[in-house]
This record gives structure tokens, sequence and C-alpha cells, in this order.
């Protein structure tokens, strides 16, 4: 059996044809098109037909809450409220398709083996792209609340009264620690770039970062004292800023709490996965409950 792996972001499009034993044997990726829900399911079918490997089954991440039994999809980042998508990506490729939120789907690929939460019983999850995703590993199984939805950890609130979010809150995690915040902070350079100058001593991307790192030091430690989890696992595009971007992080958390720098040094960590994780876990979650 062969299995499509689907990372949808509110950017681009992550297609993996996975193998039965989980082995990637083609991947592709295109750019993802926001509001019209049944244009971007064919744009995913698109992608499986130029793949020659064709799948059996689908997997598929979003950005946003997946509630079940309804399987109804919101996502501001895609800016669907009330969308089925599952349903339409089924009947488009004429596949059965099991869709779930992406960062659930990104936890999923870290708890196997090799994987930053490989063996543990609790476990934050943040992936860091255009949004910031939340998932939660909680007695050793994903924890998603009564209706699926849970950890929703973008949206809760960090600055009150602050920036407007596209979920119509303001002050959400999602609008300090996104790959956009860091964007805006860096005066529009790209989140990617100003981690990359940052490391070369760019002065102006150095202090872009430090403003970046606090935001999520404040989120990191916010998430740790309500949840006191073994791991905090920094996912998505921003997290290939690495070390650079666990150094800043860690120099502000005496800032941010009354906690020891060394504690949350203890539990923070990169994903392993990384940008791979997504359709990874799509996969797994696909192999598990269409079988």
């Amino acid at each position: 059996m062969y299995i499509a792996g689907i990372d949808i972001g509110g950017t681009n499009i992550k297609l993996g044809i996975f193998d039965d034993d989980l082995a990637c044997v083609h991947t592709a990726l295109t750019k993802s098109v926001r509001g019209d829900s049944a244009a971007l399911a064919r744009q995913i079918q698109h992608l499986i037909e130029q793949s020659p490997v064709k799948p059996d089954v689908i997997g598929a991440g979003v950005p946003g809450a997946v509630y079940r039994p309804s399987g109804k999809v919101n996502s501001g980042n895609l800016r669907w409220a009330g969308v089925y998508f599952g349903r339409t990506l089924s009947e488009v490729t004429g596949l059965k398709v099991w869709l779930d939120n992406d960062a659930q789907c990104a936890l999923m690929a870290e708890t196997l083996e090799g994987g930053a939460c490989y063996g543990l019983q609790s476990a934050v999850y943040l992936t860091l792209g255009t949004g910031v995703g939340g998932a939660l590993l909680i007695n050793g199984r994903p924890y998603r609340g009564h209706d699926n939805a849970g950890a929703e950890l973008g949206h809760f609130i960090t600055h009150s009264d602050g920036l407007k979010c596209g979920c119509g809150l303001n002050g959400c995690f999602e609008m300090y620690a996104s790959a956009g915040a860091l964007s805006r902070m860096a005066g529009g350079v790209r989140a990617r770039q100003a981690l990359d100058r940052a490391a070369q001593g760019d002065q102006a991307m150095l202090s872009a970062v430090d403003r970046y790192g606090r935001e999520l030091a404040i989120g990191v430690c916010s998430l740790y004292m309500m949840f006191r989890p073994q791991a905090i696992v920094l996912g998505g595009g921003v997290s290939a800023g690495g070390d650079i971007l666990l150094d800043v992080i860690l120099r502000h958390v005496p800032n941010c709490y009354n906690l020891d720098a060394d504690v949350i040094r203890r539990v923070l960590r990169l994903a392993n996965a990384r940008n791979d994780a997504g359709m990874r876990g799509a996969a797994v979650l696909a192999k598990l409950n269409l079988n």
C-alpha cells in the first residue's frame, strides 16, 4: 500500500508518497490557495496525478481545527470557516482521506523511533510557520479535547489587547511567534533569511531575532508552567534557525518567569523530522485509521 501524506500550510502544500514501511518514495511542493477549498483539493489531485507512484489512501494535515465527528474545519490561515475539506478531497481524488490538524500530524511523526518525543509520556509540540500550531502529548497519548479540536496553542493570549489575529481575537501567541511575526520584526525580511543573517552577525537581524526570541520565551515558559512537560519541541520552518533560536529563547527565560533557564534548557528541543514531520505524521495517521 502507498499512502499520500500531505502537509497543507498557509503558504505551501507539501506532498509525500510513503510505502507501507513509511519510507518516502516521492515528494512534491506547490503554493497553496487560500479561501477556495475546492481549488486547493484540485491542487492536491494535480500533485498526485504528477506522482510516479499513485497512493491508495490520503492523510492530510491542515492549519486549523478539525472537529470530530463532523469533519468540519475552521482555519484562519486558509480562510476557511465550517469547511468539510476531507469530504471534498475524497470526492476530487476518489480516495479515502484522513484529515487532521497539522501539528497533531507533526507530533505523531515525532513520537516514532528517532523522533524528539519518542518514548515520552508528556510533551508540548509547537509548529512555527505561517501560523503557530500546537499539539499535546499527555500520558503517552495525543490530547485532542472532547471534539478533537484541542491544543490550539497558537491562540492562547500572550498580549492583552494586542495585535488582531486572523481568528478574531487580539494578542494571540501566533501574532508574535509565527514566521510572519519574525518577518515583521525584521522589517519585511523573510524569517529564514533573518535567522541566517543573524547567524552571520547582522546587527539589525540580531536585534529582530532577539525581540522574536523574547516572544517565544513568553510562550514557552507559559506552556511549561501550564503542562510541566518532559519536552517542549519546536518544529515548522522557523525551527531551521537551530541553535540561534534556542539560545535567544533561553536568554530571555529569566525575564519572563521566575524560572531557572536550566529548567527550560532541559526540556526545550528542536523537532527531528523538521519540515517532513507533517507529511510523515499525516501518512501514519492515515495508515492507522484507514486500514
